[in-house]
């Protein structure tokens, strides 16, 4: 029986092992085959449709433009230099989750947009989406071995069983496993990280320094791994330098051989980067406008930079009051886990294993740093591409869990045992943390078994069918749609999807002649509930109602506008942009949008694509094709 065990192993640990095992496929198989409606995060089918592209052989070719890149790119380009907009690429995101994509989507064959076209009526679910959810829930499950191996050799079995439960049930966790966001890659990243550091630390006790060194070099490419996964776990990355910088002597000796394999492996984007768009950093400084600026979706919509001035007064104190907000959410951005703010207990609890101590540290480096490069570019979202406080969760739950036992081994009872006392709190302590998960759970398996596949949408704003049905046949892929949701547009559709500008001076007079430069025009203009809908201040983080729309859309909100009220009056064939046709004032030299976009402007024809919610303004009768 000891064989089949394992050597070494109790049946309790089996058991612990089997438990964690059967609660992490319950929640794999809830995802993803009960109730998973979808991708709805925008940088999601942004790296989907890159993706796509890489697996098609033409590299990382985005359809998705931003106004600052096109214009940038037409001023780029002079002499002898072409501009071609149907091969241009991408620097905003980092590669390796993007090619993780590509393969899974070529093993599956939906590298190819016409294998899978969807037909309105069958289904709401696209079914490359679930390619790429379960990528990231491979990601996910994967994540979470590691995790409980991590905290089994920091602390045993008890501990690692009761994190991996408290991990599986947080609803956040969960929302990542399925997003296609690089988190769950990304956390692989960062636990492989930490378990070679955990080596190296156990190797530079027992005076192997060579082994601490390899080790050392393993966990900084292992970071390298986790930046080229997100741009922003460069922040973490750092945070490991720190921590080796000071841990281990001669002090700066392992961390600037970490700091050399590190490097080498940001060169290679940095060189493409540079190739691409004459800047080593590509999109990545842009994300200061979330902090400092009017927020980075009006900065990449705006035709040039200076428009757009960053605010640098009161420096000192914006980045105070944003670091402050990370540690205010620190609960809800690391999943809402119960046992996470004692990990904050735990740095003043001394541990009698050296290597304990020192990933306790070497977590807090990384979790600081983190902090400063989150408050620096304005990062405050839960569910966002750029949080990095979920992939510190694994270890904050940890350290925890096994505070709390410790709390618990101390009480003195002659009625009840430290296991009965230990189960009880973990049980009470996992319900706590896994109540948005449980309070929800019986109505999404209800309507996952009566849906089945169909699937329900993200609506508002997202409607796959509509843009995978019929905005494909009533527009051509050579031409530019402009659009509040280009990365839905460009994913769903396969159609190139300009994000609508702000200025219509700016679209007439800079962005229109840019991409003409490169080859092509724009054929139409689709506006969403990304703009008018109730969701929309949570895609776009501005206030909701008119004021909302005002801020997201500038000159074409009227467009937005006149969806919502066609919504209020169906009965009514209101063409509000019919009253923008003119400038109250002659002396401005803006172009009024209604000539841009109304039934006597450039793009004169609207068609529903889902009733008012989905309106596109093309520039003649659509045909089918």
């Amino acid at each position: 029986m000891a064989d089949i065990l394992g050597s070494g192993r109790s049946r309790g640990a089996v058991v612990l092992r089997l438990i964690a095992l059967a609660l992490l496929v319950f929640v794999c198989v809830f995802k993803m085959f009960l109730t998973y409606r979808g991708l709805d995060q925008p940088a999601a089918m942004d790296q989907a449709q890159i993706a796509r592209a890489v697996a098609q052989g033409k590299g990382f070719v985005t359809s998705v433009l931003r106004p600052v890149d096109v214009v940038a790119a037409a001023e780029r380009t002079r002499g002898d230099k072409t501009l071609d907009f149907n091969d241009y690429r991408d620097t905003t995101h980092a590669p390796l989750n993007i090619a993780v994509m590509a393969v899974a989507l070529k093993l599956t064959g939906y590298d190819n947009f016409d294998s899978c076209r969807m037909t309105e009526g069958d289904g709401y679910v696209y079914a490359p989406d679930r390619v790429i959810a379960a990528t990231s829930m491979f990601f996910f499950v994967l994540a979470m071995v590691l995790a409980y191996m991590l905290a089994a050799r920091l602390f045993d079995e008890v501990v690692a069983c009761a994190s991996t439960c408290f991990l599986v049930l947080s609803d956040l966790l969960l929302q990542y496993s399925v997003s296609g966001l690089p988190q769950p890659l990304m956390m692989c990243c960062m636990l492989g990280s930490l378990h070679a550091l955990l080596s190296a630390c156990r190797a530079y006790q027992d005076v192997y320094r060579y082994w601490a060194l390899f080790y050392v070099v393993l966990a900084a490419a292992c970071a390298g791994l986790m930046t080229l996964s997100g741009w922003m776990g460069l922040w973490p990355a750092l945070g490991l330098l720190l921590f080796c910088c000071f841990y281990f002597r001669p002090a700066g000796s392992y961390a600037l051989a970490a700091a050399c394999v590190l490097v080498v492996c940001l060169l290679m984007s940095a060189i493409r980067n540079y190739l691409d768009q004459g800047s080593v950093l590509g999109n990545a400084m842009l994300g200061l406008y979330n902090s400092f600026g009017n927020g980075e979706d009006l900065a990449m919509r705006a035709a040039d930079l200076n428009n757009r001035p960053m605010d640098s007064s009161y420096f000192a104190l914006k980045f105070l009051g944003h670091t402050f907000g990370q540690l205010r959410g620190l609960y809800v951005n690391m999943g809402s886990i119960i046992v996470v703010p004692f990990f904050l207990l735990a740095l003043l609890n001394p541990y009698r294993r050296s290597e304990v101590q020192a990933i306790k540290w070497a977590v807090f480096s990384m979790w600081g740093i983190s902090c400063v490069g989150m408050a620096l570019f304005g990062v405050d979202a839960a569910l966002h591409e750029s949080q990095l406080a979920i992939l510190f969760a694994p270890l904050f739950t940890a350290y925890g869990v096994a505070l709390v036992f410790n709390f618990l081994s101390r009480l003195k009872s002659a009625e009840v045992t430290f296991n009965q006392v230990r189960g009880l709190a973990m049980f009470i302590m996992v319900c706590v943390s896994a109540g948005p998960f449980l309070a929800t759970l019986p109505r999404d398996l209800y309507l996952g078994i009566w849906l089945g596949d169909r699937g329900r949408p993200h609506f508002p704003p997202y409607y796959p069918p509509a843009l995978n049905d019929k905005l494909v046949k009533i527009t051509s892929p050579n031409e530019v749609i402009v659009t509040d949701q280009p990365w839905a547009v460009a994913w769903y559709a396969n159609r190139k999807a300009l994000w609508i500008p702000t200025s219509a001076e700016e679209f007439t007079t800079r962005i229109e002649p840019s991409l003409q430069k490169g080859g092509t025009q724009v054929q139409g203009f689709l506006i969403t509930p990304s703009s008018h809908s109730a969701i929309a201040k949570e895609v776009t983080g501005t206030p909701g109602g008119m004021a909302g729309i005002m801020a997201n859309m500038g000159d074409f909100a009227p467009l937005a506008m006149e969806g919502k009220i066609l919504q209020i009056v169906p009965r009514h064939n209101v063409a509000l942009a019919d009253f923008f046709i003119e400038n109250i004032s002659s002396n401005t030299r803006s172009v009024p949008m209604g000539q841009i976009v109304s039934s006597r402007g450039r793009f004169s024809s609207r068609v529903p694509l889902l009733g008012a919610e989905l309106l596109y303004y093309g520039r003649t009768a659509p045909t089918n094709q």
